[in-house]
């Protein structure tokens, strides 16, 4: 066993000199400081749109225990040992909602850290941002229901609706100010994932993957139209297909009735890449 002339020149030899394997025992030796220990959470805020409907969708669930039990919230739950929080946010989404989310549709939005954010104790939670089609979403053993929600952006708020159920959340704040309110501070996460689009959307367009493979310019005019909280035929064609032709893929075209068929694009592979 080596000696050392004092505690300092160990820690340097250690952590300076030493194998790494040598220091790993070394260090696990050490008396270290106790810290408290916060859970861990994801949450995902999933985007969708029906193109029948001209109607932006936002899917949640129904939770069907305790803490906000029978409230609605964002699909998530806690992060497994040896799990990744991509992997679990994943993993969560088919548990609640049945839904599979391909990696590609899913980039890591904010952390969320305030320290009375759970009542169950302290709980970070890491948020995801995904793009899917409207597919049918069925319910898990830990919900109630899961369900798209119509969402409307009006000025300086964004509606959430379904049946008789209305969640406002102001856009500045990200305060619920409607009559229904979400658990935790979903209502925050949303309002999060909602400007990080906006900000977005005009240099890397992937909320158009909402629309799937392939889609018009008008179509892709309708979504960003959503966002923006204005009708679609106020966003100017030319100057948006020249704008954002660079992020698409020409593919094809599309019959339309009376007069020349639509051209058909898809997304640039590069812009899921860069996530």
């Amino acid at each position: 066993m080596k000696q050392f002339s004092s505690q300092a020149a160990e820690k340097d030899y250690y952590e300076h000199e030493a194998p790494e394997a040598e220091f790993i025992t070394w260090y696990k030796q050490q008396e270290q400081p106790e810290y408290d220990k916060p859970s861990v959470t994801v949450d995902i805020v999933i985007m969708g749109y029906n193109k029948a409907e001209d109607q932006l969708k936002l899917l949640l669930i129904q939770r069907r225990g305790n803490p906000y039990r029978n409230s609605w919230a964002l699909p998530g739950g806690f992060v497994e040992r040896n799990e990744s929080t991509n992997d679990s946010v994943r993993r969560e989404t088919k548990e609640e909602t049945g839904l599979t989310i391909g990696r590609r549709n899913v980039e890591q939005l904010h952390t969320f850290s305030s320290p009375h954010r759970d009542p169950r104790g302290w709980v970070i939670t890491v948020s995801y941002l995904a793009f899917i089609g409207q597919v049918p979403p069925t319910a898990g053993d830990d919900t109630q229901d899961a369900r798209w929600f119509n969402l409307e952006r009006q000025a300086d708020k964004i509606v959430l609706t379904s049946d008789d159920i209305e969640i406002e959340i102001d856009l500045e704040t990200g305060k619920s100010i409607g009559k229904d309110t979400l658990a935790f501070d979903h209502n925050e996460i949303i309002r999060k994932g909602f400007n990080r689009i906006v900000n977005k959307m005009d240099h890397e367009p992937l909320i158009l993957q909402v629309l799937g493979d392939e889609f018009t310019i008008t179509e892709a005019r309708k979504v960003f139209a959503k966002f923006l909280g204005v009708d679609y035929r106020t966003v100017d064609h030319s100057n948006f297909k020249k704008a954002m032709l660079q992020y698409f893929v020409e593919i094809g075209e599309r019959p339309v009735g009376i007069g020349r068929p639509s051209k058909i694009y898809r997304l640039k592979d590069e812009l899921g890449e860069k996530k």
